[in-house]
């Protein structure tokens, strides 16, 4: 709770006065069981010591502490009686199970992800597609949000059934590359084949061409 002292605790949780009307709206009121509203805390936890504390009470005191929020979410379900639980915190342990809630691959190394909606296929080294491609400077090296941040806002969309990847950025045209290289006839290579380093390890791989380039 908040200790009949909101805006201390509003000040402590940094809490804005959006959340906590949106709190309110939620129907968050004193003394419920709405320990967490949109992600965000409503509350904390006081603990006492005074005179008659003991070493036992404080060993307890951290043992709970360690079960029910440091211990992984699989112990912390062996401690919970699901029978003894108030019918309005019956939803917690499920909530601790593990969840999958979505996936993204990472076509393009640094830049943003993909979200797969359906299914996907599976290769030798992950979802197919992922970190497939990457952008190197003129020297061949590769480059990274470490010196370049504004690569996570290239948006990478994967359209499988025309076999092309469009590239998005914030006011500009989209470009689209081809997702396989298309297979020369023997003996002629149409593209060109670059040598880079990523993390001390030597890759090689194909020029998308100019266009992309230009647009990169």
């Amino acid at each position: 709770g908040c200790f009949c002292n909101p805006g201390a605790c509003q000040w402590f949780l940094q809490l804005s006065n959006s959340d906590i009307r949106k709190q309110y709206a939620s129907g968050h009121i004193c003394s419920d069981y709405n320990d967490l509203i949109d992600g965000m805390p409503t509350g904390a936890v006081r603990v006492s010591f005074g005179y008659m504390t003991n070493k036992q009470n404080i060993d307890k005191f951290i043992s709970m502490i360690t079960q029910c929020y440091l211990d992984f979410n699989e112990k912390r379900l062996n401690h919970i009686d699901i029978g003894k639980l108030p019918k309005a915190l019956r939803h917690i342990p499920e909530r601790l199970k593990p969840q999958l809630k979505e996936i993204c691959i990472y076509p393009i190394k640094s830049c943003g992800g993909f979200k797969i909606t359906d299914s996907w296929p599976l290769v030798n080294t992950g979802f197919l597609y992922d970190r497939g491609w990457m952008i190197v400077d003129a020297s061949g090296m590769v480059i990274t949000q470490k010196l370049h941040t504004r690569l996570c806002l290239i948006r990478p969309i994967i359209n499988r059934q025309d076999g092309t990847m469009e590239l998005t950025f914030t006011n500009m045209k989209s470009v689209y590359i081809r997702l396989e290289t298309e297979t020369p006839p023997l003996g002629v290579m149409n593209t060109t084949l670059c040598n880079s380093k990523v993390c001390d390890d030597l890759v090689s791989g194909y020029d998308c061409g100019d266009e992309v380039a230009n647009w990169l």
